[in-house]
């Protein structure tokens, strides 16, 4: 199990347990108390979780909310986004649906669409277009990230190496007008740095609250993406910088 595979070990169980001890991780991943002290610093510099005498707790004021609460967030807007993104999309397209909820809501905007070819290597989106039966499905596995149901590692990076697509749709942990994309899981944010330059158009989708938000991890500079999709609360002074260093920003108002 590398450092990541135990990161990810333990906040699973940080999130069943709300709280671990160093020396039980030591015997239950077989490696050093040293190790897991490291790996629980990484969590804490990350803003994941708090270290307390012996172990650790989640930071609860900073840490990612839960893949199924997340889905429940700006449900109305994340919805409109969806509507707008599909508009991009052309019979015929192959296309790359990232991880978040809001490319799951485009994912059912284009459940009845024909001829598409969608990769992807989030689960819940594989289980919603599975038997679409006209959409082309292509899934290039990896290791399981199982609170958030997504493939990530140098398994799926490989075997994206030689795929291109039309149309690239990425969500996001957060928007700076200075520091750009930014997004929480490393292993995550390394797939979607390399689709984004495997995209002819590369789009990304965000509700308003990501604006003014920096994750831990920069996904991609502004220059490195075409075209933003929100929603009709984003600030006027926002969209104004942001436009002005060359990206296209849709507003779902704007239907």
């Amino acid at each position: 199990m590398n450092a990541q595979e135990r990161k990810d070990y333990i906040l699973d169980i940080l999130k069943k347990n709300h709280s671990v001890k160093i020396l039980k991780l030591s015997k239950e991943l077989r490696v050093t108390r040293e190790t897991i002290r490291k790996d629980l610093y990484e969590l804490e510099k990350e803003g994941l979780i708090k270290k307390i005498h012996g172990g650790a707790v989640l930071d609860s004021s900073n840490q990612e909310t839960d893949y199924e609460r997340r889905k429940s967030e700006y449900q109305e807007e994340k919805t409109a986004i969806a509507k707008q993104a599909a508009k991009h999309i052309e019979e015929g397209d192959t296309i790359y649906l990232d991880y978040g909820t809001t490319t799951l809501a485009l994912a059912r905007e284009i459940m009845n669409l024909k001829n598409i070819t969608v990769i992807t290597n989030t689960i819940p989106i594989v289980n919603l277009l599975l038997h679409s039966e006209d959409i082309n499905l292509l899934i290039p596995g990896g290791m399981l990230r199982k609170n958030e149901d997504s493939l990530y590692g140098p398994f799926a990076s490989n075997n994206l190496q030689n795929i291109f697509v039309d149309i690239g749709f990425f969500g996001c942990g957060g928007i700076d007008d200075e520091v750009g994309i930014t997004n929480h899981h490393m292993g995550e944010t390394m797939i979607s740095k390399e689709m984004i330059h495997h995209s002819q158009t590369s789009i990304i989708l965000a509700d308003h609250s990501k604006f003014g938000s920096i994750a831990f991890n920069r996904t991609a500079t502004f220059d490195e993406i075409d075209i933003i999709i929100t929603d009709e609360d984003l600030s006027s002074e926002t969209y104004e910088k942001i436009s002005q260093k060359g990206v296209e920003i849709y507003c779902t108002e704007d239907e």
